[in-house]
């Protein structure tokens, strides 16, 4: 058979690869940037207090979705934004690394994903670097839906990748790390088994866990990428 008949075009295959490296660096990178603003906090921040001071633990020093009162710490905010950007455009580079006839079905569901994370890192990142929360807080709840539907649609371009590669489908349902549904998920099971007690406010690590779920999906993403250069060195008869 030829590789046109196998649906293989070894062209497309590289060019997969490629993007699927872009996207990569870019969830990775993201991982990289919502890890040293966490630092900031459970580290930096928690360690500048006397011992038995859990303020690091208060809402007021909550950076992923700034909302008076609200305090900033260091530059965490608009690292966590610069991070939530990153995946807003690796959500896209994933979509040029799809084949050609999947595209269409995974374009609303991909731009959706990556416009939900586009408004949480302009939020943070804008807020940060204003020192106060953007004119977005007024519309958290919304933000919050927006956010959900993200989550949905992440699933829905999981499902639609899973016969095409099972790495970037693992790399979507890491996304929902990302995610308000996510961060729930952190706040409320993982951190509270990390730390070992559910704090009155947020859980130490909590948003350590969001972005190692970003790292991880970069991982997917990597793996993605070698499978696709290994295909497309496949001999075809």
């Amino acid at each position: 058979m030829t590789a046109v008949a196998h649906g293989t075009d070894p062209v497309r295959r590289r060019v997969s690869a490629v993007w699927s490296t872009s996207a990569a660096v870019l969830l990775l990178g993201s991982g990289a940037l919502q890890l040293v603003a966490s630092l900031q906090r459970w580290v930096g921040f928690r360690d500048s207090r006397a011992p038995d001071d859990i303020s690091a633990e208060d809402h007021l020093y909550d950076y992923s979705y700034p909302s008076d009162p609200w305090v900033p710490i260091g530059t965490a905010a608009q690292l966590f934004g610069l991070g939530c950007l990153l995946l807003a455009v690796g959500v896209l580079v994933m979509l040029a690394a799809a084949p050609r006839r999947r595209i269409p079905a995974m374009l609303l569901p991909a731009v959706v994903a990556a416009g939900s994370f586009a408004l949480d890192g302009a939020h943070a990142l804008s807020s940060g670097l204003a020192g106060v929360p953007s004119p977005v807080q007024h519309w958290l709840d919304a933000q919050w839906f927006i956010s959900l539907i993200g989550f949905c649609c992440l699933v829905v371009l999981g499902v639609l990748w899973l016969r095409t590669s099972r790495a970037v489908a693992a790399a979507c349902l890491l996304l929902l790390g990302s995610t308000v549904p996510g961060y729930l998920v952190a706040t409320f099971g993982i951190a509270p088994a990390l730390a070992g007690y559910q704090s009155h406010d947020t859980t130490p690590w909590t948003e350590t866990i969001v972005a190692v779920s970003a790292a991880f999906a970069g991982i997917a993403m990597l793996v993605a990428a070698v499978s696709g250069r290994a295909t497309s060195r496949r001999p075809r008869v």
